[in-house]
């Protein structure tokens, strides 16, 4: 399926391991000018070569995308090297571990600022030029959490705060539907990434080289096994497509069917 966006510009943060490196190099190769961006340069140009290797267009920024002014930095600079952003893939993530006496307001406060805030400050930056264009689209890739908080992972704070993002992008997309703009969340489940290996074995002490298995013997997924990164950025890149236009402010769990609603 042609998916009609060759030649946009896609700004793609954590564009450089795991979930968001695979979501910019499908996004490359439907002709998208890619700009990777994320804090590790290492990293960056490992992925921005990967693509260039496979014959697509991408460039790498470096910059914390949790502060605003990171947001502004690496907008500006992709604006400049390739346009303006007309695809945005939203990603910051902090796993505060703890239970509610564990935590303090001031990690409430500070999360809020890693998730939510900071969500807010790409959107204003990218906003308005979509709104010029009539056409956009911004996908963040969020937690199931937002919908379902798993009473087996201390999370607390990362439930309450993914919860305030989601609210925020379902208004957002009723303010900007009629320009032409989706605005949507992908909620993963349990993917198989580097990130989500090294957490269960800091956080769960699960041994290094089975938490592929000790996730799929105790979480209860239907699909009886993990998810893989090239799943999620299957479903992030249609939402990125002209042929996804009708849909937005939509929270849409990939899960192998873990999450409990029908709703």
């Amino acid at each position: 399926m042609d998916l009609n966006i060759s030649g946009k510009v896609a700004f793609v943060a954590g564009g450089s391991q795991g979930m968001g490196a695979e979501v910019a190099s499908m996004l490359a190769a439907e002709g998208c000018r890619v700009a990777i961006v994320a804090r590790d340069p290492t990293r960056i140009d490992r992925a921005v070569e990967a693509i260039r290797t496979s014959g697509g267009t991408a460039i790498g920024v470096s910059a914390d995308l949790a502060t605003e002014e990171g947001v502004a930095r690496a907008v500006d600079f992709v604006r400049k090297a390739l346009g303006s952003p007309e695809i945005v893939i939203a990603q910051t993530n902090d796993m505060t571990h703890g239970d509610f006496l564990d935590v303090t307001e001031e990690d409430f406060v500070r999360v809020f600022r890693v998730l939510t805030i900071a969500f807010s400050a790409l959107a204003r930056a990218v906003l308005p030029d979509m709104q010029k264009t009539r056409w956009g689209r911004i996908v963040h890739i969020g937690s199931l959490a937002a919908k379902e908080p798993p009473k087996d992972l201390k999370h607390i704070v990362h439930n309450t705060v993914r919860a305030s993002t989601v609210t925020l992008i379902k208004t957002l997309s009723d303010e900007f539907a009629r320009f032409g703009i989706t605005i949507n969340c992908v909620a993963p489940g349990y993917i198989m990434t580097d990130t989500m290996r090294q957490y269960f074995v800091e956080k769960y002490g699960v041994a290094d080289g089975t938490v592929a298995e000790w996730v799929e013997s105790t979480k209860g997924i239907p699909a009886e096994r993990h998810g893989t990164a090239e799943e999620i950025a299957s479903v992030i890149t249609f939402l990125c497509s002209r042929q996804a236009g009708y849909i937005t402010g939509e929270l849409i769990v990939v899960d192998g069917g873990l999450h409990r609603s029908a709703m």
